[in-house]
């Protein structure tokens, strides 16, 4: 199977394992704020924000070392998934002690650390799972990943739906999220079982620096991207008073937003893999997908923010009802961080394919330091519309940091991306005027005629090129074909 062919098999699998699960978060995220309320929904989402940052321990970059290692050796595979369990065990004791040490220091009330802990303890499972799903995306075995994430979003929902129909409180919604974690790491190991050699449980504390050393930058880069994302919350729980209900009405916004990510995750965790076997065979190749991944993730993101501040009202209503309004302006704001991480992340993959993963984490390093800088500021005169005029901020500058390096490493701005830029701008000015013309119809409706306008004018204007229709040739034919000739 060539590189075209692998990288269609997986970018449909992932694909669509992730838009299904993009249609069961979406529910959940629905029915969970709408039975919660604002402030329900607020101390859940401040628990998230909490058990994420302090879970950055049990969750260093070690599952991104092991898809480098293992995709360029498979003969690594037992020894790493042995040793990356135990290196996890002691970790994720380490992690527990520490939250709970922390959340007393900061004074938090014993009933809100309950939830925390429950949360926590759901990561740390995810953790474990995340061992297995790393060599399967090494093995570049995507599908097993897709099952997967369908297994968990559909679960997830399933006990949602079951707590609200138990009536349970917030603590109890808490273990809507531990079962499910329970059961994707079920999920994960029968895989193992079938797939992969069993793994080795000898200690070899040499294995152990090497890989707590490659994961550094890798971890690095993951408590800063964690921090940056949920400090703002948790800043909020301690710079306003009585502040359940205005997180309630940030994360609501947020979880809009952030629920988008799948998109760049996908198609570039699908590349991340050959990716990284190219830096050390083709880098020619390496450059030409970094410039085309770039450009499609700017097609998709553009649009995605100007329908979204065009739709904001109406989107909030829709989704959670008009107790959740004020999200409405957070939504219009957040949604141009989101556009920015889509592009960002062309970046950040292409990184960590060239060894060069340490530029990642100095850029969430300085982004998480920013955020927290800006809040301070923001967040006590500006409560949550500060936090999301902040989040923008330091997308913003995380943008022309990544690419000032990207540049010192010969990956530049895709060439003609001025020109692809100004017509994907006109393109999106002329949806918004059939959104405005076409005011009268369903949000659902009118969603999907501005999305076809929108891509027919792309193609009008030249800015999908010969060679993306070649690509999309070579792609489909790569689906028709999966046992085709060997390549990269």
């Amino acid at each position: 199977m060539n590189t075209i062919q692998r990288i269609a098999k997986n970018t449909i699998f992932l694909a669509s394992s992730n838009i299904i699960g993009f249609i069961f978060s979406f529910f959940f995220l629905v029915y969970t704020t709408r039975y919660l309320g604002s402030e329900g929904y607020g101390l859940l989402s401040f628990a998230i924000a909490f058990a994420s940052i302090s879970i950055f321990l049990a969750d260093m970059g070690i599952t991104s070392v092991i898809v480098r290692d293992v995709a360029r050796d498979r003969s690594k595979t037992a020894t790493y998934i042995g040793n990356s369990i135990l290196i996890k065990l002691v970790l994720a004791a380490t992690t527990i002690l520490a939250t709970a040490a922390i959340g007393f220091i900061l004074g938090y009330p014993f009933s809100t650390m309950k939830i925390v802990m429950v949360i926590l303890l759901s990561l740390i499972v995810v953790s474990f799972s995340g061992i297995i799903s790393s060599v399967i995306s090494a093995y570049e075995i995507m599908e097993y990943i897709s099952i997967g994430t369908v297994i968990y979003n559909s679960i997830m929902l399933t006990f949602a739906l079951l707590a609200i129909g138990l009536e349970v409180d917030v603590y109890g919604f808490a273990y809507v999220y531990l079962l499910s974690s329970f059961f994707s790491l079920g999920y994960y190991a029968l895989v193992a079982l079938r797939r992969f050699p069993r793994p080795r449980w000898d200690i070899d504390l040499d294995l152990w620096k090497y890989i707590i050393r490659e994961a550094i930058p890798f971890g690095l880069s993951s408590v800063f991207v964690r921090v940056y994302y949920y400090v703002d919350t948790v800043m909020i729980s301690l710079l306003i008073l009585n502040p359940n209900e205005v997180m309630g009405w940030y994360n609501a916004a947020y979880r809009m937003v952030i629920i988008l990510s799948f998109i760049p995750v996908t198609f570039l965790g699908s590349l991340y893999p050959i990716m990284s076997k190219l830096y050390v065979s083709s880098d020619k190749y390496l450059g030409f997908m970094y410039e085309r991944s770039f450009k499609y993730l700017m097609i998709l993101a553009i649009p995605i923010g100007v329908g979204t501040t065009v739709l904001g009202e109406d989107l909030i209503s829709i989704v959670y009802g008009p107790d959740f309004a004020p999200s409405a302006i957070a939504l219009r704001i957040l949604i141009w961080s989101e556009v920015l991480i889509f592009i960002n992340s062309s970046f950040g993959y292409l990184f960590n394919s060239i060894n060069r993963q340490m530029i990642v984490a100095k850029q969430t390093m300085l982004a998480a330091g920013f955020n927290i800088i800006l809040n301070l500021f923001l967040i006590p005169q500006y409560s949550y519309i500060g936090a999301s005029s902040a989040t923008v901020a330091t997308q913003l500058l995380s943008f022309f940091f990544l690419l000032h390096f990207a540049s010192k490493e010969g990956y530049g701005l895709p060439k003609d991306m001025a020109f692809s830029f100004i017509k994907i701008s006109i393109a999106c000015l002329i949806m918004t005027h059939f959104i405005e013309v076409l005011d009268g119809l369903s949000i659902p409706l009118l969603i999907s005629i501005s999305a076809a306008i929108y891509f027919i004018l792309i193609f009008l204007f030249r800015v999908i090129d010969d060679v993306d229709i070649q690509m999309a040739k070579q792609l489909i034919g790569g689906l028709k074909s999966p046992g085709g000739k060997g390549g990269n």
